[in-house]
Order: C-alpha cells, then sequence, then structure tokens
C-alpha cells in the first residue's frame, strides 16, 4: 500500500485522532505553502502579462 493512499485510509477511520498541536501544527505549514504557492504564482502571471505584452507592440 502507497503511503498517500494508507494516509487517506488512516484519515477517514474511526480510529483516526489528531491533538490540538498536531492541527496548530499543519495551520501553521498550511499558510507557509499558501505563501509560497501565491509568491510563485503571481511571478509567473506577472511574466506572462509581460510577455503578451511585448507580443502586442
Amino acid at each position: 500500500m502507497s503511503a498517500p493512499f494508507s494516509s487517506i485510509k488512516a484519515r477517514y477511520s474511526k480510529h483516526y485522532k489528531i491533538t490540538a498541536e498536531q492541527l496548530d501544527w499543519l495551520a501553521e505549514h498550511i499558510e507557509e505553502l499558501g505563501q509560497a504557492v501565491q509568491a510563485v504564482c503571481s511571478e509567473r502571471i506577472a511574466a506572462l502579462e509581460a510577455d503578451a505584452a511585448w507580443a502586442v507592440t
């Protein structure tokens, strides 16, 4: 069984438990991931807009 499938299966188990500390840790890391995704996407969009503007002129 692959690791991702195992974690999904465990999450939907009636025996799955998560502590407040674990949930806080996840929330912090999700926020960091969201900020990283925002930065990468913003840079890519700006590059695409610059390319599009250059192509029009």
